[in-house]
């Protein structure tokens, strides 16, 4: 991914809690003629030092019989993002977008009957646990829950490289940024309001906070 030097975003912290608040990623992998990608939500871990992603496909995606044949697979994820007006500008320029993205890299292998169990179980207690109601792994049917899980397959990608960027205005002067901030955080958009969050993390100096570094996350 081409990432000018402002942008890069190199705090694993962040890259962490981004993929936490983002966690519905993109899978690509080539399969000897053509790139194909599935769209997936991961978990993210920690094993050893390095960073793991896993995740699900239906058993009819094609993409998980090609990902473990890649010497690396790409999976992408998007974070906060917007337009950016000209018209907040102090002088005359151009429309642009803000955004946060991250590209992580690494071989895929394919899980167990039993990791597969334990990525499941874990990922429905992380969205149903709060809910009213809760439909948690183990209050299902073993044999319905069997019958599911024979007609998707997991995976786990051990990322063994990050490109990550927050393009957040940090080229614009103080005045601009100040006003491109604060028109973002009036916005009704949530989407504008996040990314007005980041801003404000960059320069908190210029909100009425203490100077700090580049963010990239909003809960």
């Amino acid at each position: 991914m081409y990432i000018p030097r402002a942008y890069r975003l190199k705090d694993r912290q962040e890259i962490e809690r981004l993929l936490t608040h983002n966690p519905f990623g993109i899978l690509t992998a080539y399969d000897g003629q053509t790139i194909i990608a599935a769209h997936v939500p991961f978990e993210m871990r920690i094993e050893g030092e390095r960073l793991v992603l896993d995740g699900h496909v239906a058993r009819g995606n094609p993409i998980w019989r090609v990902a473990p044949n890649n010497a690396e697979v790409l999976t992408i994820f998007q974070g906060p993002h917007t337009y950016i007006s000209p018209s907040w500008y102090r002088d005359p320029n151009v429309p642009t977008w803000d955004y946060v993205a991250v590209h992580l890299y690494g071989p895929c292998r394919l899980m167990d009957p039993d990791q597969l169990a334990a990525f499941l179980e874990k990922m429905v207690a992380r969205y149903e646990a709060d809910r009213p109601h809760a439909r948690l792994w183990d209050t299902l049917d073993a044999t319905f829950r069997e019958k599911q899980m024979r007609a998707i397959v997991g995976f786990s990608v051990d990322v063994t490289r990050i490109e990550a960027a927050a393009k957040m205005s940090q080229n614009r002067n103080d005045e601009d940024f100040h006003n491109i901030a604060t028109t973002l955080a009036g916005s009704s958009l949530q989407a504008d309001v996040h990314v007005s969050d980041i801003m404000k993390t960059i320069r908190p100096e210029l909100f009425g906070g203490e100077p700090g570094g580049q963010g990239a996350s909003s809960s």
